[in-house]
């Protein structure tokens, strides 16, 4: 019966291995974790604060995350467009998108607090505190009106896939209980909430040349105690 209702199913959502859609690819010169080695063994990366350490190592596993996770949803997306079966690769493709955005929108609430602080409430009032860890001083102030941009563009899907569970609730679901890809291979949505794969694609690789700058203001010599940068 199962074997039955299956077959039933995959039928009714053949593509016929539709040809033509083309996934984006993320581009990048090489994981972050091998490129904040040096630092790391050299001890330049030593001139950050205890919170500034964390925060990039956060900001580096996130965003190699971010970017493996669509690599492998793309891998199962190219599948299912090639055989027209979306029911075989469907959680694996569901999975690996949902993973790539909880992990891109975790490197920008990272982000927002470095920059904004954190509202927190005492009695009646909201109050910001900001402890300003000293990793913004390797920020580039260009980065940061373009990373500001990008929060506007992730915030809406990020929201729905946070929440998914009070839209249910509040009878406010129409469509996608998880994240799924349209029938065009163009956008990524949950609950009429998208964003296309070219947004995300050029988010990820922001973040990406975001942190690799901040690598590049990062001294990359220190002798007896003294933080120093060789000459270009």
């Amino acid at each position: 019966m199962i074997k039955t209702l299956i077959k039933m199913w995959k039928k009714k959502k053949q593509v016929k291995g539709k040809k033509g859609f083309n996934i984006p690819n993320v581009n990048r010169e090489g994981v972050l974790i091998r490129q904040l080695l040096p630092a790391m063994i050299s001890g330049c990366l030593n001139i950050l604060d205890k919170k500034s350490k964390l925060y990039i190592y956060l900001f580096v596993r996130l965003i190699d995350k971010a970017f493996n996770e669509y690599i492998d949803a793309k891998k199962y997306i190219e599948k299912e467009i090639e055989t027209g079966d979306n029911f075989t690769y469907m959680f694996e493709k569901i999975n690996h998108l949902e993973n790539c955005l909880n992990a891109i929108s975790r490197a920008g609430k990272i982000f927002n607090i470095i920059i904004c602080g954190v509202n927190v409430k005492k009695g009646k009032k909201t109050v910001n505190i900001k402890k300003n860890p000293n990793i913004i001083n390797f920020f580039n102030p260009e980065d940061i009106e373009t990373i500001k941009i990008i929060e506007n563009k992730e915030n809406t899907i990020r929201n729905r896939i946070e929440h998914i569970n009070e839209d249910i609730y509040l009878d406010k679901f129409k469509k996608n209980l998880s994240v799924d890809v349209d029938e065009k291979y163009q956008k990524i949505c949950i609950n009429q909430k998208c964003i296309t794969f070219v947004e995300l694609k050029d988010i990820i690789e922001n973040y990406y040349k975001f942190v690799l700058e901040i690598f590049e203001n990062l001294p990359n010599r220190i002798e007896k105690g003294v933080y120093s940068y060789d000459k270009k």
